[in-house]
C-alpha cells in the first residue's frame, strides 16, 4: 500500500465514523420527541425549538471561531461563485422539504411505514450518482446497499410487530416518497455543490430554514400555545438544549462533513444506521423491547459499513461541483 492509499483509507475510515456518529445522534430525536409530547409540546413545536436552538448554537460557535476555517484558508463570502450559493439554496429547500414531508407523512401513515418509504433514499442517491458518473457503482457498494436496506427494513418492521393496525393512504405514501426525494437531493448536492462554503455555515442556514418552516406551520395550525410551552414549563429547556445542540446542530454539521469526505452514496448508505440506533435508545429510555429481528438488522448495517471501508472509492471519481 502506498502512502497515498494509506491516507485515503484513513480519511475514508474517519468519514465513515463521522456519518455513523451523526446518525446515532440523529436517532435521539425519536426519544426526545416522545418526552416532549408527554410534557405537552406538539411535534411541530418541538421541531421548531430544536431547529431554532440548533441554529443559535451554530451562530455562537461561529462567533467564537469554532467551525470557521483558518484565516489562510478562509474565502470571503463575496468571492464565492453564485452557482455555489444557488446550490446551497437548493440544498436548504430540499432539507426543509424533507422535514415537512416526513412530518406530514406521520399524520397519514403509521410511523414505521413512513420510515420504510423514506429510507429508499440511499438507493436513489446511489443510482443517480452512478448514472451521472460522479461516483463508482460496483459490486461491493451494491452489496453494502442491499445489506443496509435489508437491515433498516428489519429494524423498522421490528417496531411494527404488535404495534396495531397499519395506517396509510395515498397522500401519506406520496409524502413519504417525497421526503426520500428531498433527502436524496440534499445528499447529492452536498457532495460537492458548494465546496467553498464551510459545513458550519451551510448547517446554520439549513437549521434557520427548518426553524422558519416549522414555526410557520405551528402558527398556521393554531399551535401558538404549544410553541410557547417552554416559557410555561422551564423544565423543558435542558431537553430542548440537548435536542438543538446534540441532535440537530452537531449531527447536521457532521453529516455534511461526512458526505464531503466519503461521497453521497456511501454516506447515505451508512446513514441508515439511524433506525437501529433509535431502536436501542427506545429500548433503554422508553422501555420498548429490542427484538432479535432488530438486532439482525443492526448487524447487517454494520456489515455494510465494513464492506464500504474495505473498498475505497476509486481516485479520480469526481464530485458534483459543476456550475451548469
Amino acid at each position: 500500500m502506498t502512502v497515498k492509499d494509506g491516507k485515503q483509507g484513513k480519511s475514508q475510515l474517519t468519514g465513515i465514523l463521522i456519518v455513523l456518529i451523526a446518525s446515532a445522534l440523529f436517532s435521539n430525536l425519536g426519544v426526545l420527541t416522545n418526552f416532549a409530547y408527554e410534557a405537552g409540546m406538539s411535534p411541530v413545536a418541538f421541531a421548531t425549538w430544536r431547529e431554532t436552538i440548533g441554529a443559535l448554537a451554530m451562530l455562537v460557535l461561529l462567533l467564537f471561531g469554532v467551525g470557521r476555517p483558518a484565516g489562510s484558508e478562509r474565502k470571503p463570502l463575496s468571492q464565492i461563485p453564485r452557482w455555489q450559493w444557488r446550490n446551497l439554496c437548493i440544498a436548504a429547500v430540499a432539507f426543509m422539504s424533507y422535514s415537512l414531508a416526513i412530518f406530514y407523512a406521520f399524520v397519514h401513515l403509521t410511523v414505521a411505514l413512513a420510515f420504510l418509504l423514506f429510507y429508499i433514499y440511499p438507493a436513489l442517491v446511489t443510482l443517480i450518482s452512478a448514472m451521472t458518473g460522479r461516483e463508482a457503482f460496483n459490486a461491493p457498494k451494491v452489496t453494502a446497499l442491499v445489506f443496509a436496506l435489508g437491515g433498516s427494513t428489519l429494524a423498522i418492521v421490528g417496531q411494527m410487530v404488535g404495534g396495531g393496525a397499519v395506517r396509510f393512504d395515498t397522500i401519506g405514501i406520496l409524502l413519504g416518497l417525497g421526503s426520500a426525494v428531498g433527502m436524496s437531493i440534499y445528499f447529492l448536492v452536498g457532495r460537492g455543490g458548494y465546496p467553498s462554503i464551510p459545513a458550519s455555515y451551510a448547517t446554520t442556514i439549513f437549521l434557520l430554514a427548518g426553524a422558519a418552516a416549522f414555526a410557520g406551520i405551528g402558527l398556521a395550525f393554531g399551535e401558538k400555545e404549544s410553541l410557547l410551552q417552554p416559557f410555561q414549563n422551564v423544565s423543558l429547556w435542558p431537553m430542548l438544549l440537548f435536542a438543538g445542540v446534540g441532535a440537530a446542530a452537531i449531527p447536521t454539521m457532521m453529516l455534511l462533513t461526512g458526505i464531503r469526505m466519503i461521497g453521497a452514496s456511501r454516506a447515505s448508505i451508512l446513514a441508515i444506521f439511524e433506525p437501529v440506533s433509535g431502536s436501542v435508545l427506545a429500548a433503554i429510555f422508553l422501555g420498548q423491547t429490542l427484538s432479535f429481528v432488530q438486532i439482525i438488522g443492526g448487524v447487517l448495517i454494520l456489515s455494510a459499513a465494513v464492506i464500504l471501508q474495505r473498498t475505497p472509492e476509486p481516485i479520480g471519481v469526481s464530485s458534483i461541483d459543476i456550475p451548469s
